[in-house]
């Protein structure tokens, strides 16, 4: 089982600096990934409910910035990681695909990946904060549909063996056009996250894996269950999809035994949030939610 750790760019101790020696430490341990969350707008208010935990819980005024902020842009915090990185993996976890336009996407992650040496895996979900969209005056109705559409406009441009290529669909359209840059990877995988039974029937359907938020083992092992059951009754073997599940780091011991669990649940990575109100003793302490991590 592959170990992944999330970069430290949300939240009050967001740094440049930070980011930069969490994941050149993070690299010189072994550690097979870095991940990026996406926020773009932190609302105040919001009267959408967090909807990962096993029911919908509102969220309080003024959380969102006093636990993210700062909040450094996924993209461009991946693309400045690639750059004083050699070999880690780099992911999203995840990026919220009705705020962004999928040609504007399709390109950043081609030259990201292009420039990294195909080192992008791109996890994706539809989001759950209608007021983020609402600032950025992005559509939010039919998002899963809309989702699915802008993951095909992405493979659609990636992987386009002609000088030009077109789309036609319901919510994107555009005329024969350069496709290039391309990724390295053709396509980058997409791993498709959420915990709903369409969100997994989404994985199944379309993504080349799935990806979980933070849960316990007894919750991610029903997640499992429906997941092959879903790929079962679509004729795909349940063990094509990559599965990315997420913990947070409290100590050695526990950390192992969660893992353990994972692996017997057949994950294939494990993200590790390594919280801490001290950048450097954060720094210190990865070689060993590494050891931990990988039992």
């Amino acid at each position: 089982m592959e170990i992944g750790l999330v970069l430290p760019h949300s939240g009050p101790h967001a740094s440049p600096s930070f980011i930069r020696d969490f994941a050149q430490a993070a690299e010189g341990c072994g550690t097979d990934r870095l991940w990026a969350v996406d926020h773009l707008v932190l609302p105040q208010h919001t009267d959408s409910p967090y909807v990962l935990g096993r029911k919908p819980t509102p969220v309080a005024d003024g959380w969102l910035s006093e636990n993210l902020a700062p909040n450094f842009e996924l993209m461009t915090t991946l693309s400045w990681v690639a750059g004083f990185t050699n070999s880690i993996g780099l992911g999203s976890s995840i990026s919220v695909l009705p705020l962004r336009n999928p040609i504007v996407n399709a390109k950043q992650l081609a030259s990201l990946d292009a420039f990294s040496g195909g080192r992008l895996v791109y996890g994706v979900g539809v989001g759950w904060l209608k007021e983020e969209a609402t600032a950025m005056g992005m559509p939010w109705d039919r998002r899963g549909a809309r989702s699915e559409e802008h993951i095909a406009v992405l493979r659609t441009l990636w992987c386009a063996a002609d000088r030009y290529v077109e789309f036609h669909g319901q919510f994107y359209d555009f005329a024969p056009m350069d496709p290039r840059p391309q990724p390295a990877q053709r396509p980058i995988p997409i791993l498709v996250g959420g915990h709903s039974d369409t969100a997994l029937d989404r994985a199944v359907r379309i993504g080349d894996g799935w990806i979980s938020a933070p849960t316990s083992a007894g919750r991610l092992a029903e997640l499992i269950a429906t997941l092959n059951r879903l790929a079962d009754a679509q004729g795909r073997s349940p063990a094509s999809l990559y599965k990315v599940a997420s913990t947070t780091y409290s100590d050695a011991r526990s950390l192992s035994e969660t893992c353990d669990a994972y692996r017997r649940l057949g994950i294939d990575h494990v993200q590790v949030l390594v919280p801490g109100d001290e950048p450097r003793l954060m720094i210190d302490r990865l070689p060993e939610v590494a050891t931990a991590a990988r039992g």
